[in-house]
């Protein structure tokens, strides 16, 4: 236990922190993003998926009426230090080789106040699809339709990383498209 503690806290220290002049975390309202974030070893690790597409059909007289689909290329995994990276990559995490692509598809949609909706849908990671519920909120500029998109979801459901004493269960998405 203690040797265990001893290199977790040398790989702790001696990963390189992202450089602060990067601009991987910056999302503005011009550029779409998809971030995550969760705590491991009591730190936020956030990250992002550089490669993905979306789908939007927005009915704004009707939002039950809309859809929305993403798919996302799993190796686009981005979190600033290229070790963690490739690890998360492995069969443990998300297992890139096998299950290259993380899928949503909305199932309903219904509004919850002023330039606000609830979209509820299936999220597929490593072949396991689960519903999940994201909260949207939506701004106009430009003759733009802005989504600003945020969930949660536990990462174990999805077998990703298996159980952690040092990891949080829980991950924090954070998106923004335009259509």
């Amino acid at each position: 236990m203690k040797f265990s503690l001893i290199v977790l806290l040398w790989f702790w220290i001696s990963s390189p922190e992202p450089s602060p002049s990067t601009d991987v975390w910056v999302g503005t309202q011009e550029e779409p993003y998809v971030k995550f974030n969760i705590r491991n070893l009591g730190i936020n690790v956030e990250g992002v998926f550089e490669s993905f597409s979306t789908k939007l059909d927005y009915d704004k007289a009707q939002p039950s009426n809309s859809r929305f689909s993403a798919e996302i290329q799993v190796k686009s995994i981005n979190t600033g230090i290229n070790k963690r990276d490739n690890h998360l990559k492995q069969e443990e995490y998300f297992h890139v080789e096998k299950y290259p692509t993380i899928t949503y598809q909305s199932t309903s949609i219904s509004s919850s106040g002023q330039n606000k909706l609830k979209v509820k849908g299936d999220l597929t990671i490593k072949g396991k699809t689960l519903p999940i519920e994201l909260d949207v909120t939506l701004s106009e500029s430009g003759g733009k339709t802005g989504f600003t998109i945020s969930g949660q979801l536990d990462r174990r459901n999805f077998g990703v990383g298996g159980n952690s004493w040092t990891m949080s269960d829980d991950v924090y998405l954070d998106l923004y498209v335009e259509n």
